[in-house]
């Protein structure tokens, strides 16, 4: 598979400019600009922190640029020619056949001769393309960026959501949502181009009807994404809701939008003229697409049996969710419902499909996992950390009956985070002083030892200037002024319950002696929303925001309303340590940590997700919280995991941040900090996650 170098002809999403800086159109199309330093420095030069003031979307912040300023940039010698040096930095990249790819397996006839195809429900690619919620999202988008870094023939299918996730607002001291329209064009996608030279189109079975469906692209590198849109003149109104909102609407709309994904998602790639070689589901919500597969089959003249045995040789499935609840399940009457006429053309009765997503065969009282579908389908299925891996086979052994749990064919790969996105500028800089190579060495997850003979001080340099970013930008957001001097905790995630978000607040009197403290003074910096139907996850915001308008935390607690890719960013590169605290074991992964790692900052967090390896590998990297296995009694467990990340922050954490030499810098800190680096960066990144996809997935037999 050759993915598309660009995108395909369309409007202008840029205002007309002026001849000499036409190419900034061109740069701004392709989401390469968000992880080259070079690019997005040039970018935000054009207007200073209106890109921030308007989410990274494009359309709106050229909209608050005026004509002079073009003309200005025009004019502007220096900034024709870095332009052009960019645009050109782009054009080598796409076109570059010295890849990690090529060089582990261009020889190879039969390393996917048809490429990959990704499927998920969300990509998180930058705060400007607003169709993720989380950690889920971000992951999906990390994995392109990566695919592109190495050259992998990968390409991606999601959905486009017009009123993306909802906006947070805080203003009455508890969470509401709003939800803003977007149209494609404006977040710099082009309709995607079918093989027969027309904008694609696809038709998607759902109840007696079809839906039509829409297909944009957005290029991200070298990988394309194409994204279905069913908001299409002569489709019904509730149809044209399908695509609004990410998990928007009730269990109904799920499924619908589930059918549009898989379903309609493998027809876009056939209609792109793609054959890929494998069917990668990012979590079942992508599962349907085994239907599509075996549909194919089917109309080839294959009974249904064969059919799965086909798609089973392709389809591999990565499950992020530790808790059975929630994966998603429908009644066998909304299955029918939904699905059934589109079932029966597959020649599968009702029964059997609902057998496909039970792990009880013929059990009527069991809904229709879409989990389930996916391992019942997939030839490798991974959960996201060592422990997930675990939890994952506890949690669905009875699918393989008389085996034991270490015999359940679900592995691991342990996510990571795309470097380039998630370092900041100065610690990248730091990097190159000292270890030029080590972009390329990223797929490799061998400790960097190097790195701890690097320059310290330069090192506490680089990220004291991120942490200043941080303060400003805090300071911008908030009207909060923290100084220079303090030590800064970051806590932001999704507020479920099981995260524990306020726990640190839980003491009142505890929490404002530590962060009051006038000879060390600490912050914390909170940020994250809850789902919109949460009420318990919506309760912790509350608490969280009375607490930063209480007097005890005044100026030191904090909350960054909106959480998005821009304030994950900000808040990763300056913090100084990171502060994770969830019931174990739910935490299948996690990642921010990972990327507050990477450029230095500290974790202090439970023993659980990608913590249990990222401490167990370099305990030097933080300090644990709590035992490894936790208390069975919930209220128990709760009080003891908030006494050891006291007793953490207090005795540790607090005193060897101050711990200063004559220079006012803390060496032991930097010591860890280096460790941290030298360690995380190599073993938690999404380059090395690839390397492990494409051998222990891909191509694995």
């Amino acid at each position: 598979m050759t993915p598309n170098p660009f995108p395909p002809a369309g409007q202008p999403f840029l205002p007309d400019l002026p001849a000499p800086i036409a190419g900034l159109e061109r740069l701004l199309a392709n989401v390469w600009w968000v992880w080259n330093v070079r690019a997005r420095a040039l970018v935000e030069s054009i207007a200073p922190g209106q890109l921030d003031a308007a989410r990274g979307r494009i359309a709106a912040w050229s909209a608050g640029v005026d004509a002079g300023r073009w003309a200005e940039l025009a004019a502007d010698a220096a900034f024709v020619a870095e332009l052009h040096a960019v645009t050109d930095a782009l054009d080598a990249y796409m076109t570059s056949e010295d890849t990690w790819w090529n060089d582990s397996f261009g020889n190879d006839p039969e390393a996917a001769p048809g490429g990959i195809t990704y499927f998920s429900a969300e990509f998180g690619l930058h705060e400007g393309l607003p169709i993720y919620s989380g950690g889920l999202g971000v992951l999906a988008g990390d994995h392109l960026k990566s695919a592109s870094d190495l050259g992998i023939p990968l390409m991606a299918v999601g959905l486009f959501y017009r009123q993306g996730y909802f906006r947070q607002h805080t203003d009455s001291g508890k969470q509401s949502e709003t939800y803003e329209w977007q149209t494609p064009e404006q977040l710099g996608m082009r309709r995607a181009v079918g093989a027969g030279g027309q904008p694609l189109e696809v038709f998607v079975p759902l109840y007696q009807r079809y839906v039509r469906a829409k297909v944009w692209q957005a290029q991200v590198g070298r990988v394309p994404l194409f994204l279905l849109d069913t908001d299409v003149d002569g489709n019904r109104p509730e149809d044209r809701q399908l695509t609004r909102c990410l998990y928007g609407g009730d269990t109904r709309m799920r499924i619908c939008q589930e059918m549009i994904l898989g379903v309609g998602g493998l027809r876009a790639v056939r209609g792109l003229g793609f054959d890929p070689s494998v069917l990668h589901m990012n979590e079942g919500h992508t599962a349907f697409v085994v239907l599509e597969r075996m549909h194919e089959e089917i109309e080839r003249g294959f009974d249904v049996e064969d059919a799965l045995e086909t798609v089973q040789q392709e389809a591999v499935f990565t499950t992020h969710t530790p808790v059975p609840a929630g994966h998603d399940r429908f009644w066998d009457e909304l299955l029918e419902d939904v699905v059934g006429p589109y079932r029966s053309k597959l020649g599968i009765s009702a029964g059997r499909l609902m057998d496909m997503g039970r792990v009880h065969t013929g059990s009527l009282g069991e809904e229709f996992c879409m989990t389930v579908l996916a391992l019942r389908a997939a030839r490798a299925t991974n959960g996201v950390s060592e422990k997930h891996g675990e939890v994952s086979r506890q949690m669905w052994q009875e699918l393989w009956p008389g085996r034991d749990c270490a015999e359940v064919p679900i592995g691991h790969i342990t996510n990571g985070v795309h470097a380039p996105t998630w370092l900041g500028a100065e610690v990248q800089q730091w990097l190159d002083s000292g270890l030029d190579e080590w972009r390329d060495r990223l797929p490799d997850e061998q400790p960097w030892a190097e790195v701890l003979d690097l320059d310290g001080g330069a090192l506490w340099n680089a990220h004291e200037v991120q942490k200043q970013r941080l303060l400003d930008f805090v300071h911008a957001r908030t009207g909060t002024r923290i100084e220079p001097g303090t030590l800064i905790l970051g806590f932001a995630r999704r507020f479920a319950p099981y995260k524990r978000g306020d726990m640190i607040l839980s003491d009142v009197q505890r929490a404002s002696a530590m962060l009051r403290d006038t000879d060390r003074p600490v912050a914390l910096l909170y940020a994250g929303k809850a789902h919109p139907r949460d009420e318990n996850g919506k309760e912790i915001v509350r608490r969280v925001l009375q607490a930063a308008g209480m007097p005890e935390f005044e100026g030191h607690v904090v909350f960054l309303e909106d959480y998005d890719i821009g304030v994950g960013r900000m808040l990763v590169q300056g913090v100084d340590v990171w502060i994770n605290n969830p019931r174990r074991p739910r935490e299948a992964s996690g990642t921010s940590g990972q990327k507050v790692s990477m450029n230095g900052g500290l974790n202090c967090s439970t023993l659980d997700g990608w913590w249990i390896e990222g401490f167990a590998n370099e305990p030097l990297a933080g300090w644990a919280v709590g035992d490894l296995t936790p208390d069975p009694d919930l209220v128990h467990g709760d009080r003891l995991d908030r006494e050891a990340l006291y007793q953490a922050l207090e005795n540790e954490v607090v005193p060897m941040f101050f711990d200063r030499d004559e220079a006012g810098v803390p060496q032991e800190w930097v010591k860890r900090m280096k460790a941290s680096i030298a360690t995380c960066l190599p073993a938690f990144n999404t380059d090395r996650m690839l390397a492990d996809y494409v051998r222990g997935s891909y191509l694995a037999d």
